[in-house]
């Protein structure tokens, strides 16, 4: 069954850009990407409220909870119906992917550091992929592994920061049936996959013996989402829509704790080894990173750049939206 955020496979597109600041594209890649068909979303809708879903983690109900689109477990787990609308070929976004580059740099280069460090920690083994790599940030560090990226959205593709091999397309699709991997990284990705299972399923399948498998997603024990969930309650809507990246191409399916993510591991046969919590925000790029969404009002981003500067230092000492777990295969039986 083929994992995606979008419903369509997409061939492989070779290297892509790799200057940070004018991020061109290859004449070969750019052919490719705007030869490609429009993505189909398939059952990818915004469902009805008398539909319901089973929870990854317990494998209970979800039901439709306060907003029409999303839907809750009695353990927790919080669910979207939002679209899903995942450009195969590139075309005018609601996204600034430069902006969004400069923006995230400075974060991602020191959580990736933490996460190489960890993978390090945790197998010899150098194979790794890199699941919706996104601009490449961590294949552009990941210089001791044979890593390859795998990325959907054909505008993100183009703003490639690297020249690593990254593969246009979907997982586990792009890859070949018997292709297998030490690592397997879900880097910010795995939320916004509705089928969850398939994703952890194919995960053990692709990867080698004893491979590890990484699962950074957000929490919904983090101070932003709670604050967030508060203000919801309230009647104060924006800053939870936008930490569900609701309007945006590849929003989020899911919210999840570390726990929930591995009851949901453990099902497919995978074994949580560690946990690292990583860090949110940056002030470093910050602006940047609230202006990527072109759409949005200059006053609700000078309000959301406020809070967090002002959240920036307890976002330390308090319980962290973004934790990475770590997950070894279990050997066969």
């Amino acid at each position: 069954m083929r994992i995606s955020r979008g419903s369509r496979n997409i061939p492989h597109a070779g290297k892509l850009g790799t200057n940070r600041k004018t991020l061109p594209p290859s004449e070969a890649v750019d052919r490719k990407l705007t030869q490609l068909s429009p993505v189909s979303h398939g059952n990818l809708r915004r469902t009805s409220m008398s539909e319901t879903y089973d929870c990854p983690s317990c494998d209970g109900p979800m039901r439709p909870a306060r907003l029409s689109w999303v839907h809750a477990c009695g353990c927790g787990v919080l669910r979207s119906t939002l679209d899903i609308a995942i450009p195969a070929k590139p075309r005018p976004s609601a996204i600034d992917e430069q902006a969004r580059v400069d923006g995230l740099a400075s974060l991602r280069d020191r959580n990736n550091a933490r996460l190489l460090d960890a993978i390090s920690g945790l197998t010899k083994g150098r194979r790794l992929l890199d699941v919706g790599c996104g601009p490449g940030f961590l294949l552009a560090q990941a210089g001791a592994f044979q890593a390859v990226g795998i990325e959907p959205d054909a505008n993100v593709a183009l703003a490639a920061t690297t020249s690593a091999k990254v593969r246009h397309g979907y997982f586990p699709d792009a890859l070949a049936p018997d292709e297998q991997f030490d690592v397997i990284v879900f880097n910010d990705v795995l939320e916004h996959i509705p089928d969850m299972r398939q994703a952890l399923a194919a995960s053990h399948r692709h990867l080698s013996d004893d491979g590890v498998l990484v699962l950074n997603c957000p929490s919904r024990n983090g101070l932003f989402f709670r604050v967030a969930s508060f203000m919801e309650r309230l009647g104060m809507r924006a800053a939870y829509e936008r930490l569900w990246q609701v309007g945006l191409p590849s929003p989020h399916i899911w919210y999840m704790t570390p726990r929930d993510l591995t009851r949901a591991a453990e099902k497919a046969k995978l074994t949580e080894v560690r946990q690292v919590r990583l860090d949110t925000t940056d002030t470093q790029g910050l602006w940047s990173r609230i202006r990527s969404v072109r759409d949005e009002g200059l006053l609700l981003s000078i309000a959301a750049y406020m809070f967090t500067r002002l959240a920036h230092p307890f976002a330390k000492l308090l319980p962290s939206d973004a934790v990475a777990v770590f997950y070894r295969k279990q050997p066969a039986a």
